[in-house]
């Protein structure tokens, strides 16, 4: 009994201790969040179009709205300094980082669409969002969608990654179930002993 009581003690400990440590090793990143509303409506027949979000979504995320964001804040550059030794970037390998930087999101219930792009600086989170509904809106205008930000995206104060505090208790949840886990493959050895 006790040498399970040690193991289930020791194998927590360990869990919980790795959890927080890697979780405080990881990278912080910051999400900047602009809001935009899009009314589907704009058709001659004004008929309901079911994927029309769909769509915007995969507009926004096309060449035809991220390159001009590229441009703009001239991230070729700025990435290439920051991730790639000074090295400036193609626009297809800038748009590829900015692609799995950005996530897109209907707000339930109403006809917004988040954008969010997320970074280690939070400034540049909030810019990258701004730039990319700003671009979004552009592409709208021409081809007469009815488009506006409502929200502009703002540096966020605290970061979004990782969730400390959720990573901990998760640690703390696994080193109880591997912690019981290996107390009882024990006691069963034990028992078979004796």
């Amino acid at each position: 009994m006790a040498a399970a009581v040690a193991v289930f003690i020791t194998v927590f400990l360990i869990t919980v201790i790795i959890a927080t440590a890697v979780t405080f090793v990881l990278p912080e990143s910051f999400a900047g969040t602009a809001r935009v509303k899009v009314d589907a409506s704009i058709s001659s027949t004004n008929a309901y179009d079911p994927y029309f979000i769909q769509t915007e979504f995969e507009i926004i995320q096309s060449q035809l709205v991220l390159e001009p964001v590229i441009a703009k804040l001239n991230l070729n550059v700025e990435w290439g300094k920051k991730y790639f030794n000074g090295e400036t970037l193609k626009t297809t390998e800038t748009l590829e980082i900015l692609k799995g930087r950005l996530s897109l999101a209907p707000v339930r219930g109403t006809k917004l669409i988040a954008i969010t792009v997320y970074s280690d600086d939070r400034r540049e989170a909030a810019a990258v969002a701004n730039a990319v509904a700003g671009s979004y809106l552009d592409y709208a205008a021409k081809k007469s969608i009815k488009a506006e930000i409502t929200d502009r995206a703002e540096p966020a104060m605290q970061p979004c990654r990782p969730n400390k505090p959720l990573n901990i208790a998760l640690g703390a949840a696994a080193g109880t179930f591997l912690g019981a886990l290996a107390a009882v493959i024990v006691g069963l050895f034990a028992s078979r002993k004796g």
